[in-house]
């Protein structure tokens, strides 16, 4: 019984550990609420296009990064940083960067598993065009 009962109080802080931090989430929401925003269709005019990035991978980000972190990427610029502006390390689920593999994989068929590091992308700029660049050597 006492086995069974530490068990599942390991789980459960290893689970808080690897969880995302709600509150902060609400706080880095709370400060990007003070910008417009912006439908996916304006983001991509507005920040994307003019970088020459794909339409479909500011789709997938606007859409997916949505999903991993809980932030309201309409109203994120490209020059966020991840960790220091949006905490992404921390308002993610750990495993988000996996997650963002796999997705990417079932959008675009292409592996980017082996060539993420996601602690060399600072800015959502550089996370936009990391993605961006992954798809056009798809199409070489």
């Amino acid at each position: 019984m006492w086995h069974k009962l530490k068990s599942i109080a390991f789980h459960l802080s290893t689970y808080a550990d690897l969880a995302p931090d709600l509150r902060l989430r609400r706080q880095v929401n709370q400060s990007l609420h003070t910008r417009p925003s912006l439908a996916s269709e304006e983001w991509y005019d507005y920040f994307w296009r003019p970088r020459k990035i794909s339409h479909e991978i500011s789709t997938f980000v606007y859409t997916h990064l949505e999903q991993y972190s809980g932030l309201q990427v309409s109203r994120v610029l490209p020059s966020d940083r991840l960790d220091e502006d949006l905490k992404m390390t921390l308002v993610c689920w750990f495993d988000w960067n996996l997650t963002l593999c796999e997705d990417f994989q079932h959008c675009f068929a292409v592996d980017i598993s082996d060539r993420l590091d996601i602690n060399t992308l600072s800015t959502v700029e550089d996370f936009v065009l990391f993605l961006n660049h992954q798809l056009l050597l798809l199409k070489r």
